[in-house]
């Protein structure tokens, strides 16, 4: 009884003051005791989200009703939507207050799914407070407890929060698919569709991450169908706010900012600061993004102002992130710095690999543009050591697991509804006397089902494929990596070049070159040798590569028997050499075959620098660079292989590339007409590509 009077003390509100809503048609009527303590109980949970206050005052109520008439388990399900309520009001202090109360009490009483749920409540503070790692050992906690009670609906709710956390804050996608899908695994079997709305917004989350927009609009689509039936507020203006995130990633901004909007006025409703926080951060990225600077700064302000009193570590981060952009945007360098700086110190305090990441590629733009060369330098690398952590060999073979794991699962919950229809239509049939019939039926219906399920294999497989970012083979970065990641090289190279252009500087490491390499006479080797051996000799080739080339270069497996080596930090000039040691390096190793054969091969190497055009280096883009350096490794093809070709712009050439003339036949009338000039350096040419075994 004392420690419930502590509780009412703890919130500011005497008992005897509690006026309850004057709701009829809350279930209350006139109810009295412990009846009417249970039923209070269940209205915290219904208010908790969207009517906090009112989810409070009821809470009030029910634990001076449990204090006269105990019930430990309602007790501790209102201490904990207690909890919630007050973290949705920003009041952290009184959240831990609440959860702690109610994890010690469901100790006490023995109730592990009471235990499990302050468990949960801690963790989702803790990463509110920008703790993840405090955050998921929580969630771990709680799982635990949860699965040992064999509570299917609380099983999913942590697996929810684990998959939340290492999206949103540990950037380890494999893991956080690997949660979410076995969440919504288990909620398509409750038929549960708010908790499976929460679980589609966080799978579209992920493969927004992962710049799969098409397939995350997708998932937010059918979440906020379902949201939007249930009428929940709160989650329809996530679900909003994930999709205007995904609008603005793609670069579609009048719609990312008319679904902002969207969510900001729902959320102006409602009494969730942290919530309408994010929203005006988000407002202010759309704009940012339309170069509407001043209305950029009065939402992000007005964000950081809200948040200031909150204590949300990683919404205080994100804020200072799109404010140093602004303020760089706006001529401030220095200023920008100063946000950048705070922001990083927040995120290595949370260790949020995504925000540091962030962090520090915004404080290297910040730094070029305030003439701090070196320091931009190597807070960049930072940042690329960083994300080429996040997008590792690791998370691929994860995520292929995975997915297999949870395809096995649905394919024989499949197969068991299929069996017991089957057996229902059997029975009708027998009584019916229509066994033909109705086996033509079951046949029909098994080929149709065989034709989904086959098609949602192709589907996982699809997905799986599209997730990794590493050759299966050769264990290289694929293209996809490549495309996940080379724009923050691209926009560090461009930066680096303005400044120079606008100081008068010449800087020795702004470039990227582009390398592509063809082996000479591939075919040869898988008529010759078979293609077990070609697949040896491609896996050897990319080791050799790796080894040649610099730490800091990005090799890739970028289709067939070609390779792509992505050179950063580095100066046009350093192309042929470049190229060279690769030629030599690739034509002096002998290939090690399994069955004990040798065999060598050449290859023809083209490469082309970013920006390609010093005039103009942002008229042509990168994907026409490495069109470009392709060409390139064509041409020294066409002159017998083994060899090496550049091609570079033509000094005092009229009219900047656009990026349009990318194909072969273009570039070769770009070459005739003098507006880009072709090196072909030669090799040392065998007689023959390829030497027989030894």
């Amino acid at each position: 009884m004392a420690h419930a009077v502590c509780l009412l003390l703890f919130s500011g509100v005497m008992v005897t003051a509690q006026t309850p809503p004057a709701d009829t048609a809350n279930g209350l009527g006139a109810l009295r005791g412990l009846e009417r303590a249970r039923v209070l109980a269940k209205l915290v949970d219904t208010h908790k989200i969207d009517d906090p206050e009112r989810a409070l005052r009821y809470g009030a109520e029910a634990l001076a009703l449990f204090a006269v008439t105990p019930d430990p388990v309602a007790n501790v399900s209102t201490l904990n939507e207690m909890a919630w309520s007050h973290m949705t009001l920003g009041h952290y202090d009184s959240t831990t207050f609440y959860a702690d109360s109610g994890r010690r009490l469901a100790e006490r009483s023995g109730d592990k799914a009471g235990q499990a749920r302050a468990l949960n409540n801690l963790g989702a503070l803790a990463q509110r407070m920008g703790d993840p790692k405090r955050a998921v050992d929580l969630f771990i906690q709680a799982l635990a407890l949860q699965r040992a009670a064999a509570s299917e609906r609380d099983i999913a709710n942590s697996l929810n929060n684990l998959g939340f956390v290492y999206s949103t804050d540990l950037a380890d996608y494999g893991k956080s698919l690997t949660y979410h899908l076995e969440a919504l695994s288990i909620r398509e079997r409750l038929a549960d569709k708010a908790s499976i709305a929460l679980s589609l917004n966080n799978i579209g989350i992920v493969y927004g991450r992962l710049r799969e927009y098409a397939r995350a609009q997708a998932y937010f689509d059918r979440a906020l169908e379902l949201r939007r039936e249930l009428g929940n507020k709160t989650r329809v203006a996530a679900t909003l706010n994930n999709i205007g995130d995904t609008y603005l990633d793609a670069g579609n901004l009048e719609q990312a900012l008319s679904y902002q909007r969207q969510a900001l006025g729902i959320r102006a409703e409602l009494t969730d600061r942290s919530a309408i926080a994010l929203s005006h951060r988000n407002v202010g990225a759309v704009y940012l993004a339309m170069h509407r600077l001043g209305d950029a700064r009065r939402e992000l302000l007005e964000a950081m102002a809200l948040s200031e009193s909150l204590g949300d570590k990683g919404l205080a981060a994100q804020i200072r992130l799109t404010l140093a952009a602004c303020e760089r945007a706006s001529g401030a360098p220095a200023k920008a710095e100063g946000y950048a700086r705070d922001a990083l110190a927040l995120a290595e305090r949370m260790q949020s690999r995504e925000l540091v990441r962030r962090a520090s590629e915004e404080l290297a733009a910040d730094q070029e543009s305030n003439g701090q060369l070196a320091d931009a330098l190597r807070e960049f690398k930072r940042a690329k050591v960083v994300s080429d952590s996040i997008f590792s060999a690791g998370t691929a073979r994860r995520i292929a697991l995975l997915e297999q794991m949870f395809s096995n699962e649905r394919r024989g919950r499949e197969l068991d509804s299929l069996r017991r229809h089957q057996a229902e239509l059997q029975l009708e049939a027998s009584e019916r006397a229509l066994q033909r019939d109705v086996a033509i039926g079951i046949a029909i219906l098994i080929a149709v089902v065989a034709f989904f399920m086959y098609r949602r294999r192709v589907e996982r497989t699809r997905l799986a494929e599209a997730l990794s970012v590493t050759d299966a083979l050769t264990g290289l970065w694929n293209r996809r990596y490549v495309q996940q990641t080379l724009q923050m090289e691209v926009a560090a190279s461009l930066r680096r070049h303005r400044v120079a252009q606008a100081g008068g500087l010449s800087i020795d490491d702004a470039d990227l070159i582009f390398v592509m390499i063809d082996i000479d006479r591939f075919k040869r080797v898988n008529d010759q040798f078979g293609h077990t051996a070609g697949d040896q000799l491609l896996v050897q080739l990319g080791t050799v590569l790796r080894t040649t080339c610099r730490d800091s270069d990005v090799v890739v497996r970028w289709g067939g028997d070609e390779f792509l080596i992505v050179a950063r930090f580095t100066n046009r000039h350093q192309g042929a050499a470049t190229t060279e040691r690769l030629r030599q390096a690739i034509e002096r190793h002998v290939m090690m075959l399994s069955d004990g054969r040798a065999i060598r091969v050449t290859a023809s190497i083209g490469f082309a620098a970013f920006p390609f055009d010093l005039r103009s280096p942002e008229s042509l883009p990168w994907t026409a660079a490495i069109a470009l350096a392709d060409h390139a490794a064509y041409a020294a093809k066409r002159e017998g292989g083994n060899g090496c070709a550049g091609l570079s712009r033509v000094d005092g050439a009229d009219a900047p590339l656009t990026g349009a003339e990318s194909s072969h036949e273009e570039i070769a009338r770009l070459v005739q007409q003098g507006r880009i000039s072709i090196d072909l350096p030669r090799g040392a040419k065998p007689a023959g590509a390829v030497v027989g075994a030894v």
